[in-house]
């Protein structure tokens, strides 16, 4: 699972190609193939957007609206959407319904937010489908390497294994038809650092879509959602940053229609243990930083799914993770990782079609 320790930044920051508008920090672009927002409607359009920190990295909302003050008012709302969100769901707020959950552990159930409600039951379908290698559980975990991380030595093996114990995503009970739940075991400690910005992103672009923004892009953190086109275009483009080249995209960018994207990755955010360096990603199944995977880029649905999804398929390896997407419609995957002191790239049989050439292609 991916660490909530720092923010995101994520292992991947998007670049932008956006003819003549001013260059974003994060990945917007536009490009011309077929129909977007067209004719007489397109150019009454403005672009307009936004910024915020929230969940502690950056939020980027990019929106085409009737006029800027419907553009602002839209985007101002999303961001306070994503606000009650983290204000349930952050376990760094003492006051949280995750923070109250994480508290009661062992006892009783307890009436929670439908939102905290929501992202644990998509969260247990995400650990169902994965055997696991998904798992908001791995609170103790995280908590265990942070400390290691800071300290630059490994724990012991009692300790791994004291704070894998803890770590099961069926000990989370969940009412079926109310917001209510349970950790059942005492010391569960939730961490929805892998799923929760997705959530957050697909929650703000809902808000837009209420206000009727017919177009409309949001980034948090790496995590993006998008839908609509902007005016005269066929999709949003998306660059996926090069971990072998700080600061630069790879070539080939994404183009992004009603989906979601989210890319996990170890080359920006590790922990060095003895002069080594360790990913933040751990898989729940063994309590270990995964190993040798540079980049997961998930391509999906929402944004929710791409988010826990390039989490699981980080720990599954690239094998397993392009099998797992290629079962699955409306999914893709592009896997950097390192073998025998290479860095090497597959991919999933459709994420091809998804990329854009120099040509436009």
């Amino acid at each position: 699972m991916k660490s909530a320790i720092g923010n995101r930044q994520s292992a991947i920051r998007f670049g932008i190609w956006d003819f003549g508008f001013r260059i974003l920090p994060i990945a917007l672009a536009l490009l011309g193939c077929a129909a977007g927002v067209r004719g007489g409607e397109a150019r009454r359009l403005v672009r307009v957007w936004d910024g915020a920190t929230p969940m502690g990295t950056y939020m980027i909302v990019t929106v085409y609206a009737a006029d800027e003050a419907a553009g602002r008012a839209a985007i101002a709302a999303a961001f306070a959407r994503v606000e009650e969100i983290e204000a349930a769901t952050s376990h760094f707020r003492e006051a949280s319904d995750l923070s109250r959950l994480n508290q009661a552990a062992g006892g009783p159930a307890m009436a929670v937010s439908k939102d905290l409600w929501a992202l644990l039951r998509r969260s247990a379908e995400v650990s169902e489908e994965t055997d696991g290698a998904f798992d908001v559980t791995v609170g103790p975990l995280m908590a265990l390497w942070k400390k290691t991380w800071q300290k630059g030595k490994a724990p012991s093996e009692a300790e791994t294994a004291a704070a894998r114990a803890l770590v099961d995503w069926r000990a989370v009970w969940l009412d079926p038809k109310e917001p209510r739940a349970r950790l059942l075991k005492p010391g569960m400690q939730l961490d929805l650092g892998g799923i929760g910005k997705g959530y957050a992103v697909d929650q703000a672009l809902a808000v837009l879509r209420e206000r009727g923004i017919p177009a409309a892009l949001a980034d948090m953190g790496g995590n993006v959602g998008a839908y609509g086109a902007p005016p005269e275009r066929d999709a949003w483009l998306v660059g996926i940053r090069d971990p072998s080249r700080p600061g630069k995209i790879l070539p080939k960018p994404i183009r992004l229609l009603n989906q979601g994207i989210a890319t996990s990755g170890d080359y920006e955010q590790f922990g060095l243990v003895a002069g080594r360096r360790e990913s933040h990603i751990l898989d729940p199944r063994t309590g270990r930083p995964i190993e040798g995977m540079t980049s997961v880029t998930v391509v999906a649905r929402d944004a929710t799914t791409a988010d826990g999804y390039s989490t699981a398929l980080s720990v599954l390896g690239p094998e397993k993770a392009v099998a797992f997407a290629e079962k699955r419609p409306g999914v893709e995957v592009m896997i950097m990782y390192e073998r025998d002191g290479k860095v090497q790239t597959v991919r999933s049989r459709g994420f091809a079609r998804l990329e854009v050439t120099a040509g436009g292609g």
